[in-house]
């Protein structure tokens, strides 16, 4: 039996007016507040955030109220399906937390929904049952991806990058400024499309972001009703060459909650793991309420036998992540009330110093960025990093271009 190719162009839905995008993108569902989900729904009714991360008032069902939704859309001519399959190019350009503006491309295609014991599609972080439990109601509901999983592909002759690059230079079919960023869509068909699937499909891919939405979609194929089965095993993903020079992973630093702690405090518990340092020997930098920042290193001598939780693969063992969460968080949190705190993340550094100096803060830790050799070193040893060990900037907005499972192939 011949194995199918990665990645394809598909049969796409999209906003039939580009000049709409503007107020009808949302970022991934995952990142978006109560607060944002309220704006983002009142900036325009069709913003795709009625869809993707529905409300239903008064107790109803929010799935049944997407559905809904979507088939309205439809109906009023909100939303139009492309006769051909397509690969959807988009540019985003942003100024990221540390002032530098990059622009990113990469092209939505349809990845062939398969387990990761395969070895094509390699993930680095672990998934939880409810926000799968959440996307695979949301699938049933409206029989479509709505949001893409985030893909790099090593494209190690750099084709694909400059395939992309290349088909930019002509006229976008929209542009728009929407979520924080400047958005540019191109919408490709026939070989053009194809070669951009093949070159895509060349080597394993990795997963930067939506591990939850590509599992689900994997246990989704097996279940969905006949009529979409075909559609249902692929899925849509935008995927990146990692040649391309706006591909930014930012820190995620931790806020850990409780009562303020002193620096000495703290050395008292994890310093017989962690050593003081200065900036460029430092794996990560502890804030404290009174403004003190210490750095710290691992000790040499460190025995880290009595660790909990501390994984035994060198690949994830030496992460600035790992030693921030299983050895300077962790250690201390057990030693003055046992149990796991429920950390806040956040990718701004002038955040988390903020958040340090409050009265509900025990200290705040800085990280470097995960860098790509790190997520693509865990992903081929079938590793999975801590909890959120990365931030790619900007997200990939929903919104560009859905897929639906009828009439796919």
């Amino acid at each position: 039996m011949t194995t199918p190719q990665l990645l394809t162009p598909f049969r796409g839905e999209h906003y039939a007016d580009p000049n709409s995008l503007a107020a009808r993108l949302a970022p991934p569902y995952d990142v978006i507040s109560p607060e944002r989900r309220v704006a983002l729904a009142a900036q325009d009714a069709a913003n795709i955030v009625h869809l993707d991360l529905p409300l239903a008032p008064g107790g109803g069902n929010p799935y049944a109220v997407a559905a809904a939704s979507l088939a309205t859309w439809r109906a009023n001519g909100t939303l139009v399906r492309d006769a051909v399959r397509s690969a959807y190019v988009l540019r985003t350009t942003a100024v990221l937390p540390d002032g530098v503006k990059r622009t990113r491309t990469g092209v939505f295609l349809a990845a062939h929904a398969e387990p990761f014991a395969a070895g094509r599609i390699l993930p680095h972080e672990k998934t939880h049952a409810g926000p799968k439990e959440d996307r695979r109601r949301l699938m049933h509901a409206t029989g479509a991806n709505l949001s893409p999983v985030f893909l790099l592909a090593p494209d190690t002759e750099g084709t694909l990058a400059s395939l992309l690059a290349e088909f930019c230079r002509g006229r976008p079919w929209a542009r728009c400024e929407a979520i924080g960023a400047s958005h540019e869509v191109w919408l490709a068909e026939g070989e053009t499309a194809e070669r951009m699937a093949r070159e895509a499909s060349r080597e394993p891919v990795y997963i930067a972001d939506g591990h939850h939405r590509f599992e689900t979609s994997v246990m989704f194929r097996g279940e969905c009703p006949e009529e979409w089965r075909a559609g249902a095993a692929r899925t849509l993903t935008h995927v990146v060459s990692f040649q391309d020079p706006g591909l930014v992973i930012l820190p995620t630093h931790r806020v850990v909650p409780g009562d303020p702690m002193r620096p000495e405090d703290f050395l008292a518990v994890a310093g017989r793991y962690l050593m003081p340092a200065d900036r460029a020997g430092a794996a990560l930098t502890v804030l404290f309420s009174g403004g003190e920042e210490v750095g710290l290193a691992l000790r040499p001598d460190a025995d880290l036998s009595d660790v909990r939780d501390l994984p035994d693969h060198p690949a994830v063992r030496g992460l600035a992540v790992t030693i921030a969460d299983v050895i300077a968080i962790r250690t201390v949190v057990a030693g003055r009330a046992g149990g796991a705190p429920t950390l806040g993340y956040t990718p701004d550094a002038a955040e988390a110093r903020a958040a340090a100096r409050g009265a509900r803060c025990a200290f705040a830790v800085l990280l470097p960025a995960t860098r790509l050799d790190e997520v693509r070193r865990v992903a081929d040893a079938g590793q999975v990093m801590p909890q959120k060990s990365t931030f790619f900037a900007p997200k990939v907005p929903t919104g560009v271009v859905i897929r639906p499972f009828a009439g796919e192939v």
